[in-house]
């Protein structure tokens, strides 16, 4: 049995690079295609430009307490300093190495050493809903990794310092999100339940980390907090496993999920292999909650299969040592694969940033606090790289301090809420979704959309990956035509007709 390849010290050294190469992908490419963060950057901007004349007019905003404030925390800070779009894309090419030194630290933490199976927990690291942009959940989880670390060490000291640390860090991880803060519950109940002398011992060590309830329940109450539960289905739960790993490349990726759960089951079913009681617990609970939760969890979608990544790697950290003739070829084989994963990322980004800047230097015939109507396919129609086209329209609120009707209208769930065309349609990012029959996408018709748009509450029309008809040209001027967008001005002198 080998429960260990490298040294200490280079074992550490190891992962420090690792984590570094986490971030090459948006190092090396122009623009991080991250569908959802395109949306949060418009929120971040008008956080820290409330007083602009523009960004009062469409947008309200409203600082509170709830468990989704990760990046925005953050970025209330740095946004200022280094501009909103760096600042973001910055802080979010954090989440990654945070992410894998996290699972460094645990490891060392739980066993003394890094487990060679444990390099395996790599791979998960840029998952599906990462890809989407779900920033402050993996900013929670990331740090979910770091607090059990710490937990191993501070568990044993005395029963002050424990709550202490238990009420400072459960407040930390719930405030960048809820479910990242569900993990790190199911997580520290799994050790402790594995360690306990009693029962009694085990539910007021608990008792802490469950103290957010109470700003949980005050911020239900008090801004509604978005559906607690909807929309379970088998199917989404089924593909959720097929979209894994999903990044850039269909084949590759969908041969990733399969082998690295065909690896899974034969460390979690072979004799030859020792475990982790605590860890593959822990686990286990993940996966069993992801099949019971629905999809949409206090407004937050995906939040079944969101479980998915988190669950594979702590799965494969509670792999404590596999056989020595395995041991070697399964950190090699987890380094190179993670290797090629990441080079896959940054190959997509760079290709597919490069053509979004361009169809983005629309915004250059644009000025300050226009208000564009977009239209554009949802992040998963089509393709298997996630486009977000729609999404890429918010950052002209970062760019031009402009009104696109992109953003999410959910209430109690983001501390921002469009009010430019509240209760008139064309206001929330449901209004910007272009309908695609051939990959079954559902949203608006291109005529439907111009016919019933309010045309003297909007001055521009930003269409992505269609175009606008010619019996609509008698209203609308092109003026800027990219690699998958138009933009087109409103001609305000000519009356409005129905039709087109």
């Amino acid at each position: 049995m080998s429960s260990t390849v490298l040294k200490p010290g280079r074992e550490g050294l190891v992962w420090l690079c690792l984590a570094l190469a986490s971030t090459l992908p948006f190092i090396i490419a122009p623009i991080p295609v991250l569908p959802d963060l395109f949306t949060h950057i418009g929120r971040y901007h008008v956080m820290n430009h409330q007083d602009d004349v523009w960004l009062s007019q469409y947008y309200a905003f409203d600082w509170h307490i709830l468990g989704n404030l990760g990046i925005d925390l953050l970025m209330a800070l740095i946004g200022p300093l280094l501009g909103t779009e760096r600042a973001a894309f910055f802080l979010t090419a954090g989440i990654p190495p945070l992410m894998i030194w996290g699972l460094y630290r645990l490891a060392r933490a739980r066993f003394g050493h890094v487990p060679p199976a444990a390099y395996l927990a790599l791979l998960p690291v840029f998952s599906f809903t990462f890809f989407h942009g779900f920033v402050n959940y993996w900013l929670g989880v990331a740090l979910v990794f770091h607090v059990a670390a710490s937990w191993l060490s501070v568990r044993e000291k005395s029963a002050l310092i424990r709550i202490a640390f238990a009420l400072v860090a459960g407040a930390l991880v719930w405030l960048c999100h809820t479910s990242a803060w569900g993990i790190l519950g199911v997580l520290i109940a799994a050790i402790e339940f594995d360690q306990r002398v009693n029962w009694r011992r085990f539910i007021w060590t608990m008792a802490p980390w469950a103290a957010p309830l109470i700003p949980m329940i005050v911020w239900r109450n008090t801004k509604g907090g978005g559906a607690l539960f909807d929309r379970w289905l088998w199917k989404e739960k089924l593909s959720g496993f097929v979209n894994l790993l999903r990044a850039e490349w269909q084949i590759f990726d969908i041969a990733s999920v399969v082998l690295l759960l065909a690896i899974l089951l034969w460390l979690c079913l072979s004799r030859h292999v020792t475990r982790d009681r605590a860890l593959l617990l822990c686990a286990g609970a993940l996966f069993g909650l992801s099949l019971l939760l629905p999809s949409t969890v206090l407004s937050s979608y995906f939040a079944d299969v969101r479980l998915y990544a988190p669950a594979l790697m702590i799965a494969f950290l509670g792999i404590r040592a596999v056989p020595q003739r395995f041991a070697q070829p399964l950190v090699i084989l987890a380094i190179a694969w993670f290797g090629l994963r990441t080079a896959e990322t940054t190959i997509g980004w760079s290709q597919r940033g490069t053509e979004m800047e361009a169809d983005l230097a629309a915004l250059d015939q644009v000025p300050m606090g226009a208000r564009i109507a977009v239209l554009g396919h949802s992040s998963e129609c089509g393709v298997w790289p996630l486009g977000g086209r729609s999404h890429a329209a918010s950052l002209a609120i970062a760019r031009r301090n402009a009104f696109v009707n992109t953003q999410w209208d959910i209430p109690g769930q983001h501390l921002m809420q469009p009010i430019y065309n509240l209760g008139r349609g064309f206001n929330d990012s449901k209004s910007a979704e272009l309908f695609n029959p051939v990959y079954g996408c559902p949203g608006n018709r291109v005529r439907t959309f111009l016919r019933y748009l309010p045309r003297d509450r909007f001055d521009y029309v930003w269409i992505w990956e269609a175009d606008a008809p010619a019996s609509a040209l008698h209203w609308l001027t092109p003026l800027y035509t990219g690699p998958t967008s138009r933009l087109y001005a409103i001609r305000k002198s000519t009356p409005a007709r129905s039709g087109g």
